[in-house]
């Protein structure tokens, strides 16, 4: 019983951390490279300024 049970959760525990890689995957790497733009372009902004 005991077995079956910790098998299951541990199915469960590996399905859960890849959604979330996934989705980390997919909202952060976008979200970094917009950061990455603003921060050249505030940059050049502000150099320009200068």
């Amino acid at each position: 019983m005991v077995e079956t049970i910790l098998e299951t959760w541990t199915i469960v525990l590996v399905i859960l951390a890849t959604v979330l890689i996934m989705t980390i995957m997919t909202f952060l790497l976008p979200a970094v490279v917009l950061l990455l733009r603003m921060r050249s372009l505030s940059q050049i902004s502000l150099d320009g300024t200068v």
